[in-house]
């Protein structure tokens, strides 16, 4: 994770050296006589160099939080992706690789490339990233139509989603496994509860972001249309399109729009 933004990687190497070079001034300075200050010393060092690793990788992590994310959150999902495809060019193992993977996949998601989303959850390996694997996959699966095989990751993602311990995230689970069944139901025809969840993501979701309020609106939108609501459909697909920035969502309520007017072209 340091090795992406290289004045934190210059700078851990550099403080990590200079904590090396003191351990060993340390050791041949109190070690002349005997060997056992090297213990504690030699110690120090490690747990300082931890340190030192801890905090380069949360202010990696934290300039990622906030440079890179909103774009996407924004609804700049081109810019998303080439911002970290730029940042981790030269990554090529370790943890850092499922990182990548799950975070890029959530771009090439957002712009309808499955294919592409496929190929990153091949690369996701970190048990800490299971989850994004389930949850694109599931998506995946559901672009192809493989329903069962759709209801199988739903399947193992409720089981991670059960043993999670940090709130925020499996609360952020539990809505990615009830928006897979409502959209296996809805494509069975059945829209019973779609309307009432949809809702209740769009009012209770803080923060809501431009990308999350437009892809729940198109959902919303599309489902409307399904039920022959076209007026409600029309408030929710409109919204999708002014947020949707370079998404699908824009793409595909606009789509939706079109079939609207086309409808409305038509009437006597």
């Amino acid at each position: 994770m340091i090795s992406i933004y290289k004045k934190y990687h210059i700078a851990y190497w550099c403080i990590g050296i200079v904590e090396i070079i003191c351990m060993v001034i340390a050791n041949v300075s109190f070690c002349q006589d005997t060997w056992y200050p090297a213990v504690p010393i030699t110690a120090v060092t490690v747990m300082l160099v931890l340190v030192d690793a801890f905090i380069f990788t949360r202010l990696s992590s934290k300039k990622i939080a906030n440079e890179v994310l909103p774009l996407f959150y924004n609804c700049q999902v081109q810019q998303f992706i080439d911002e970290l495809k730029r940042l981790f060019a030269k990554t090529k193992k370790g943890p850092v690789v499922s990182l990548y993977n799950s975070l890029i996949a959530r771009g090439y998601s957002a712009i309808n490339d499955y294919d592409s989303v496929y190929e990153c959850c091949k690369k996701i390996k970190g048990k800490s990233y299971k989850a994004e694997y389930h949850k694109y996959m599931i998506e995946y699966y559901l672009e192809k139509e493989q329903i069962t095989l759709a209801q199988n990751e739903i399947e193992e993602l409720r089981k991670l989603t059960n043993n999670m311990k940090n709130p925020k995230y499996k609360e952020a689970s539990e809505i990615s496994i009830k928006n897979a069944e409502f959209a296996i139901r809805i494509k069975q025809g059945n829209y019973e509860g779609a309307e009432e969840h949809y809702l209740e993501v769009l009012n209770t979701v803080k923060p809501l972001y431009p990308i999350t309020k437009s892809s729940y609106s198109y959902a919303l939108g599309k489902l409307l249309f399904l039920k022959g609501e076209n007026e409600r459909a029309k408030e929710y697909l409109q919204t999708a399109y002014d947020l949707g920035g370079d998404s699908k969502y824009k793409k595909f309520a606009e789509e939706f729009l079109q079939k609207l007017a086309n409808e409305q072209s038509t009437l006597p």
